[in-house]
């Protein structure tokens, strides 16, 4: 049961850091298609961006059954909107700052989301379940205890700290 528990926290600590890196390369290159400029996008000093995690793990809880790439490209814009609008505001109540504004975006909720970024979650939802998941299982097989050990620690302790420290540096 333990080389159960460690493949499974591998899988979750791979699929938390793939989903926040390619979160945060659609932010780079959103950014660099409308502006012509590198933003590092993100409040974290690794190239990730945990809300894209949690959105994806949220998305995974709630479609354990559903794998309809339709249903959950439809079903992914609905909550990813709705977690995104909300995560906004909490972001701003916790570090008095705005991370992100759709100001001047096409179908701009609130300047908070956009229908365009709800679509484009929805393509990375689809993603998510037919590609990101499947291979995390895929890797959590096949690769020997020891890594998914080694792997899991590291890359969780990573994670961890850099969230702290930046944390403690947004809310000074």
């Amino acid at each position: 049961m333990e080389k159960d528990r460690w493949r499974i926290f591998f899988r979750y600590v791979f699929e938390f850091i793939a989903a926040g890196f390619a979160g945060w390369i659609y932010e780079v290159v959103t950014v660099w298609v409308m502006y012509r400029y590198f933003d590092n996008r993100g409040m974290l000093h690794l190239p990730i961006i945990p809300i894209y995690s949690v959105g994806a793990f949220i998305l995974l809880v709630m479609l354990r059954k559903k794998r309809n790439p339709v249903f959950i490209f439809f079903f992914a814009m609905a909550v990813t909107t709705l977690f995104e609008l909300g995560a906004s505001y909490l972001l701003e109540f916790i570090f008095h700052e705005q991370f992100w504004t759709y100001e001047n975006w096409y179908f701009s909720i609130l300047d908070r989301s956009s229908l365009i970024s709800s679509a484009i979650f929805g393509i990375l939802a689809v993603g998510y379940f037919y590609m990101l998941h499947p291979l995390s299982g895929k890797l959590s097989g096949k690769l020997p205890k020891s890594a998914c050990v080694g792997l899991s620690i590291f890359g969780f302790t990573a994670v961890l700290t850099d969230i702290v420290i930046s944390f403690s540096e947004h809310l000074k």
